[in-house]
């Protein structure tokens, strides 16, 4: 959804393509192909018992955006598990960090690689993890006066009852770069299972 009205590109197709990116980097990085994106409920409205996120950072002069994985301990253990290929009770939470900092450093990874494609220099941070509810210290807040164009999204990709929730957000200085970022995406080469690779 855009926070700050018509962002002057198609958000549907924005949005399938981020959730496509995800999707993509959480099959191949958890060894598990039948994952779904679903809609996310509202992930501060749950039991913050056993929540944790992890967060990364990209920044450009035209474009910056955070993404964020938000999880329960036992929903990500799963995931970890078919990657490491370890059975559930011998992943520890170092194992259950490492994965989920790794999925979003792959995710960013892949955001920063598009806009340097577009001719960007950008710049990405290292993951960061920290508690769910600290998510209030990262949330955006709507802007009164003229600010950047906005857009986020958030979404689950769930596996036999698991789910891990992934939140985009973008602020937008320079529209016109930005839409090259889009068209450079549909030119990029696509993945392998046939999905477009947006960033």
């Amino acid at each position: 959804m855009s926070d700050n009205g018509d962002v002057g590109f198609d958000e549907a197709t924005l949005k399938s393509m981020c959730r496509d990116l995800s999707l993509s980097r959480m099959k191949t990085h958890s060894c598990i192909d039948d994952i779904k994106v679903e809609e996310t409920e509202d992930f501060g409205k749950k039991d913050e018992t056993g929540q944790w996120l992890s967060l990364i950072f990209v920044s450009s002069h035209a474009v910056k955006l955070n993404f964020k994985c938000q999880f329960y301990s036992d929903d990500a253990s799963f995931f970890t598990s078919k990657a490491l290929g370890k059975d559930i009770k011998e992943v520890t939470k170092q194992n259950v960090d490492d994965f989920v900092k790794e999925y979003c450093n792959l995710s960013a990874g892949a955001i920063k690689q598009s806009l340097e494609g577009s001719g960007l220099t950008s710049l990405i941070s290292l993951p960061l993890m920290t508690r769910g509810s600290d998510d209030v210290f990262f949330k955006s807040h709507p802007r009164k006066d003229k600010g950047p164009l906005v857009y986020s999204d958030s979404w689950d990709l769930v596996h036999s009852g698991k789910a891990l929730t992934c939140h985009i957000y973008f602020e937008i200085y320079d529209k016109e770069a930005f839409q090259k970022i889009i068209l450079n995406a549909f030119g990029a080469d696509q993945e392998d299972d046939g999905e477009i690779d947006f960033f």
